[in-house]
């Protein structure tokens, strides 16, 4: 059972507020914020082995937010941390994992209002990714972490979590002035990222530097906003209001088995020189999926036909293969001959989408009760503004 302790910041006191479940309850200061602890850099202590998943993260937590001038530490919202138990480096994150949280976020959904997940980073965006396509678009559910953990000088991690409470709290607030107008600022609230100063729509969004605070950018798709040393911003442009084309289309209903039998998707890259017989086996069964990296807006070298024959062949026994580009920015069109090449080997554009989110939302689709063609018609859906043509 995961660990849940109050956390006021602005009372700057600790040792006489309720820490267990039902003192919880019988608390008149009632949390609208669940801070979910995964583990990741942000509360890593140092060890004979080197970094690792620190426990008390309660105490430490607050000690770093009482170190904050007072105005801004006044403006925080009261939270409920949420210690999961088992803490793991996000490098060991699977797609278990995300249906584990979303389990865990939808069990709290009627005492919370927004949701704050503390992830690392190497795999934060293919969580924050996920949790949009398994969540409610309207729930608020910010994924962070932090470069360095929590207790080191000049950390980020302090800054972050500042300002994933601030979003949070907007975005309640936002909620319960415009739930009769029907007027959302944002329209899909699931999954953003706070990192770095940014607000960016986490499915949109990739980690670029392992080192920078501002570890994570939005390339196709501007930020939704800023949030630094307590002061919120939101970005003033319809890519923060009207993003979604399939608004009412809800994403497949995941199989209640599913976190048993996780379907294998792979990420492929193409490089100058491949050939066929050196992906045949990442073609191959038990996988299902694939996501192709190709070159610019989605060429492949047409003039190899045995590897266009494998891509084929994968294609007709059902596996699904998505074409992405290897740029950042931009999206694959697949109008060149060599892109159309492609195409008629039965691969699918992924548009301008993030290899996370991508991945993401093919591995999900499989986990429904659909088959290949249905898995193929449901990608080209954009169900969470997950991309932008």
């Amino acid at each position: 059972m995961p660990n849940l302790t109050r956390l006021y910041p602005a009372a700057r006191r600790f040792e006489a507020l309720p820490s267990s479940v039902n003192q919880l309850e019988n608390s008149t200061d009632k949390a609208q914020i669940a801070v979910i602890y995964t583990g990741g850099t942000i509360g890593m202590v140092e060890s004979d082995k080197g970094l690792v998943p620190g426990d008390k993260m309660p105490e430490r937590l607050l000690k770093q937010l009482e170190t904050l001038p007072e105005a801004r530490l006044s403006s925080l919202p009261t939270f409920d941390l949420v210690t999961l138990p088992r803490l793991i480096d996000s490098s060991n994150a699977t797609p278990q994992d995300w249906l584990e949280l979303n389990r865990l976020i939808r069990s709290y959904t009627k005492q919370y209002r927004a949701f704050i997940i503390l992830h690392g980073t190497d795999t934060l965006a293919y969580t924050a990714s996920a949790l949009s396509f398994l969540l409610p678009k309207s729930l608020p559910c910010i994924v962070t972490g932090s470069q360095y953990p929590l207790e080191k000088e000049a950390s980020d991690a302090l800054g972050n979590v500042e300002a994933s409470l601030l979003v949070a709290n907007s975005l309640i607030k936002e909620a319960l002035t415009t739930e009769h107008t029907n007027t959302p600022h944002l329209t899909q609230k699931a999954g953003l990222i706070v990192f770095g100063d940014k607000i960016l729509q986490g499915n949109r969004a990739s980690k670029v530097s392992t080192y920078s605070p501002q570890g994570f950018d939005s390339i196709n798709l501007p930020p939704l906003g800023t949030c630094s040393e307590g002061k919120l911003q939101w970005a003033e442009t319809k890519t923060v209001t009207e993003q979604v084309s399939d608004s009412e289309t809800h994403f497949p209903e995941i199989k209640a088995e599913a976190v048993d039998e996780i379907p294998q998707v792979v990420i492929l890259k193409l490089w100058p020189g491949i050939q066929a017989q050196q992906v045949e086996s990442l073609l191959a069964a038990p996988v299902k999926g694939v996501i192709l990296e190709s070159y610019g807006s989605g060429n492949a070298p047409d003039l190899n036909q045995p590897l266009l024959a494998a891509f084929k062949a994968a294609s007709d026994r059902g596996v699904v293969i998505v074409n992405r580009s290897q740029c950042p920015q931009g999206s694959v069109s697949m109008s060149y001959a060599a892109g159309s090449a492609l195409a008629d080997a039965g691969i699918i554009s992924g548009y301008d989408m993030t290899c996370e989110a991508a991945f993401s939302k093919l591995t999900l689709l499989f986990l429904s009760d659909l088959t290949a063609d249905e898995v193929k018609d449901a990608f080209n859906r954009n169900y969470c503004a997950e991309r932008s043509v």
